[in-house]
């Protein structure tokens, strides 16, 4: 395994955990949390979402570096979306908001996340919330590949049609089909990059019916 490759096992068998653990021992005591979290990465990627919680909360618990935070309550989030435990992701959701609010050099797409995840469950109680967040965080690069745009304008016309306004739920619907419709980023060597892709079919059907409304 070489010099880079123990913080990023994609299997999780005794022998990597064990492997990694005795690296993470050997490392440096600032880099720990970024290994734990390359780590945690890797094997959500993989489908160990557990496991990439238990590490994550190792960094919480062990090596909170406050560049980690924003990023390693966003990663926790959807790991914990993802095995169903929906109201503690809105929970991570929420505290890697604060951390970004706490320490703005650090950028996720946790904004977008938490809407994504808000309006795909329907939680309708937490519409405004989305909203108040998603004006919030916004700024004037956050939106640069078409999948980012395509999520912001996914959920920004599903929460028009939740308060009555059509016309703004159409134009935004219409905005998000037309990224998601792009096959080049927009990069000249990377034309493939941020892509909206497989996002594409969680909403497509509800945006094409707002779009023809």
């Amino acid at each position: 395994m070489g010099r880079e490759d123990w913080f990023r096992h994609t299997t999780w068998t005794d022998a990597d955990r064990n492997d990694f653990n005795a690296r993470l021992d050997r490392s440096r005591a600032g880099n720990k949390a970024q290994y734990l979290r390359v780590q945690a990465i890797h094997l959500a990627q993989a489908g160990y979402h557990k496991s990439a919680i238990e590490l994550l909360d190792r960094l919480f618990a062990e090596s909170p570096g406050r560049f980690d935070l924003a990023i390693a309550h966003a990663q926790r989030a959807d790991s914990l979306a993802k095995l169903g435990h929906i109201e503690a992701a809105i929970s991570e959701y929420r505290q890697a908001l604060q951390a970004e609010r706490d320490f703005p050099n650090v950028q996720t797409n946790a904004w977008l996340d938490f809407g994504w995840l808000v309006v795909e469950k329907r939680l309708t109680s937490l519409y405004d919330e989305v909203a108040r967040v998603l004006q919030e965080f916004r700024s004037e690069g956050s939106l640069v590949f078409p999948a980012l745009k395509y999520r912001y304008c996914a959920i920004r016309s599903l929460l028009a049609d939740a308060r009555g306004d059509k016309e703004v739920a159409r134009e935004f619907a219409n905005v998000a089909l037309a990224e998601a419709a792009k096959e080049h980023s927009g990069l000249r060597y990377h034309s493939t990059l941020g892509l909206v892709g497989s996002q594409r079919g969680t909403f497509d059907s509800r945006l094409r019916k707002l779009a023809g409304s």
